[in-house]
């Protein structure tokens, strides 16, 4: 028995080249229809980015009211002299009425940022003591709101007398007092 191979016929060097640059790459209709995909991928995903900038935003103002009241406690305490502020627009600022000096580094600890909206059941100026504790000037505390324009749901926290316990949560609307962190939306 006989084997035989039988070869097939070669195409010319620049044929060959012709033919495989025809399988490689891509044809203008794949382009444009995955361009038309991933714009609309895009078109789905960006309002939720906007959205995610307002919340970090909102969410970041709270941590640096929070972190304003808990230095200025901190610095109080270390110093062994009280000290005073009060809540303004863009955050921690001088106080109002106090008789107290304004507790150091709050100029540091605003909260501003385009959308921010920043409110307050507190009448009167923050006085901390000379061991850090919350004096009697809020009244029985207080609740700090902090909402942005481009969403529904407001954060807050809850300053309680004299340790100056902060609570954090989602601001009800409706009862009109901060509830314990919800899914946020």
């Amino acid at each position: 028995m006989e084997v035989r191979f039988v070869n097939k016929p070669r195409l010319p060097g620049r044929a060959r080249e012709t033919k495989a640059h025809k399988e490689a790459g891509f044809s203008l209709v794949e382009l444009l229809v995955t361009a038309v995909l991933l714009s609309l991928l895009a078109g789905l995903v960006l309002p939720r980015g906007q959205n995610w900038l307002a919340r970090q935003r909102r969410d970041g103002a709270v941590q640096s009211l929070f972190h304003g009241l808990e230095v200025s406690r901190s610095g109080a305490a270390a110093k062994g002299k009280a000290c005073a502020m009060a809540l303004t627009e863009s955050g921690w600022g001088e106080p109002l009425n106090s008789s107290s000096p304004t507790c150091s580094g709050i100029g540091d600890l605003t909260a501003t940022a385009p959308g921010l909206r920043i409110t307050a059941n507190m009448t009167q100026d923050v006085e901390i003591g000379p061991t850090g504790l919350l004096t009697g000037s809020v009244g029985a505390g207080g609740t700090v709101v902090v909402g942005h324009k481009d969403l529904t749901v407001e954060r807050c926290f809850v300053i309680a007398l004299p340790l100056g316990t902060v609570r954090t949560g989602v601001y009800d609307n409706n009862n009109r007092k901060c509830v314990k962190h919800g899914k946020d939306t």
